[in-house]
Parts: C-alpha cells; sequence; structure tokens
C-alpha cells in the first residue's frame, strides 16, 4: 500500500482544497475521486497498480470530506466539479484521465458535461448512473432510507481510533479480512480529541450530495453528451457485500440503453468497497482500465 507523498492545497471558492500526491509524480496524471464520506485514503492500493501502470495518480479529499471538511457549500455536483476543474488547471494537466467511484463517479460525469474539454478518458467505477427512485416515492421521502446509517455515524463519538475501528471491523463489507490498509482508511478518517472525536465528513455535504443521485438533469445530460466510449465498472456485490449489488443487472439492462457511450464491465468476487480498499479488486479494477503492468 501507498501513503501519499505530499499534500497539496488548490485555491477553490471558499479557501483550499486538499490533493494528494501518490508516488514520486511521474508518469501521466489520474485524477482519483472517492465516494460521499470517503476520502483520498480509499485510493491507497488503486494508487499502486496505477504507478505499475506508469501513471501518476492524485486522489483528492472532496469538499465537506477528510482535510477539505472546512470547506463549507455549496455543495452539489456542479460545486464539486468546479473544484475539480480548478484542480487540473492549477496543476496545468493536459486532459488527465479522471476515475470515479461511487458519488466520485457522479462528479466525474459533472465534471465531463461542464468542461469537456479539460478531461481526457473517464471511468464510473460503481457509480455516476442515476440510482432508479422507488415508483411513487420522491426524493425528499427515499432519503432518510439512503442516508440513514451515514447520517447516524457521522453524529457518532468515538473514544479513540481503536473504538473506530471497532465501529467499522463488523461490517460485511470488509468479509475478505481486515487489513493495515483499513486501519489507515478508517484511522484518517477520525477527527478531534480523545474521548470526543467524530467522522470528518460533513452531514451537510453529504445531504445535499445526495439529492444529485437520483436523476439529476446535470448527470443525465452529462451521461447522454459523452463524446467517447467510456468505462462503467459494476462491482458484483454491494455495500454490504449484498449479491446484486449496487446496480443491479436488471437496472442496468433497463437504464443502459439511454446512455449508448458507456460500456459495461463487470468486477467479480468484489464489492462496492473491496474494489479499492482489498488488493485483488484494486489490482484487477487497474488491469480492467489500463490492462496489465
Amino acid at each position: 500500500m501507498s501513503l501519499p507523498t505530499q499534500r497539496i492545497l488548490v485555491p477553490v471558492q471558499g479557501g483550499d482544497l486538499a490533493v494528494f500526491q501518490y508516488g514520486n509524480g511521474d508518469g501521466t496524471p489520474v485524477l482519483l475521486i472517492h465516494g460521499v464520506t470517503s476520502s483520498n485514503r480509499a485510493f491507497q492500493l488503486f494508487a499502486d497498480a496505477l504507478i505499475a501502470r506508469g501513471k501518476a495518480p492524485f486522489a483528492v479529499d472532496l469538499r465537506g470530506r477528510g482535510d477539505s471538511n472546512s470547506l463549507q457549500g455549496p455543495f452539489g455536483m456542479r460545486n464539486h466539479a468546479a473544484d475539480m476543474a480548478a484542480v487540473i488547471n492549477h496543476f496545468g494537466w493536459n486532459r488527465p484521465d479522471v476515475i470515479g467511484h461511487s458519488m466520485g463517479g457522479f462528479v466525474a460525469a459533472a465534471l465531463v458535461g461542464l468542461y469537456p474539454d479539460a478531461v481526457g478518458e473517464v471511468v464510473f467505477a460503481d457509480g455516476g448512473l442515476p440510482l432508479p427512485m422507488p415508483p411513487g416515492m420522491t426524493v425528499e421521502q427515499i432519503m432518510p432510507f439512503v442516508l440513514g446509517p451515514a447520517m447516524t455515524r457521522l453524529a457518532m463519538e468515538f473514544e479513540n481510533k481503536e473504538a473506530y475501528r471497532n465501529y467499522w471491523k463488523p461490517q460485511a463489507a470488509f468479509a475478505k479480512g481486515w487489513s493495515s490498509v483499513l486501519d489507515e482508511y478508517v484511522d484518517y478518517d477520525l477527527r478531534g480529541s480523545e474521548p470526543h472525536m467524530k467522522a470528518a465528513t460533513n452531514p451537510q455535504a453529504v445531504e445535499d450530495d445526495s439529492r444529485d443521485l437520483f436523476g439529476d438533469d446535470l448527470i443525465v445530460k452529462s451521461l447522454q453528451g459523452l463524446r467517447k466510449q467510456s468505462l462503467f465498472i459494476k462491482a458484483e456485490r454491494g455495500l454490504q457485500n449484498e449479491e446484486g449489488g449496487l446496480y443491479p443487472m436488471p437496472v442496468l439492462d433497463a437504464v443502459l440503453p439511454a446512455y449508448p457511450m458507456l460500456t459495461l464491465e463487470l468486477l467479480p468476487d468484489c464489492n462496492h468497497y473491496d474494489m479499492f480498499l482489498e488488493a485483488t479488486g484494486a489490482e484487477k479494477v487497474a488491469q480492467i482500465i489500463y490492462g496489465d503492468k
């Protein structure tokens, strides 16, 4: 596993966004965008796999998360996309590849839709496709079901890092076993002083951002307007290691025809978390995107 070699603060609306370089910076830059309550530490193993393929991974902490948690709103995919465009401009990159995981896929969709000339290849890793609304429900009605577990965790206090690790360890998503990568992932997320420590993510950011995941017009138009074939990588299993995954095949069969420039790739024996937080999964994702080392 790799840890970042440096943190760069990039000026954006309202302050500085934290961007983390993995490796020595040699190679073609790739911008990595994490999920709704995650951070740059989701990509520790994936960064190794990219470096082995001649890439220079840079992972952000989105506005309201990780070391960017002091950045206030407005949140939402349009604003995250503006932040990502600012990152690309700050480094002077020429159309970097962008890989978005989970909600990061929605940020990537907004980015390519609003700034199509700023990015190269765009990869949607188990995220970015608008989630289907249950029949007869509105966004306001479904939000408590979607946000409930995350908002509960964000409101909790933990005595120390060990207590936070013990909260995460029983999660079904980590059935393949705990690791030092997961230690780092959850330790980085915990902020404050003992015994009153809390997760880094701003709950308002989660609530505001999640509204854009259910058929937001910007996301739909961005995906429909893709200029070239782009990968959508579906993990076989979901957030709780459940069969079918976050995007069950019947759902994909129904919605993918609306997005002809998306190419579906199936990721076997991985769930929504361990596709990046477990070595085999991270290597498989890198191989799908960039081929063998």
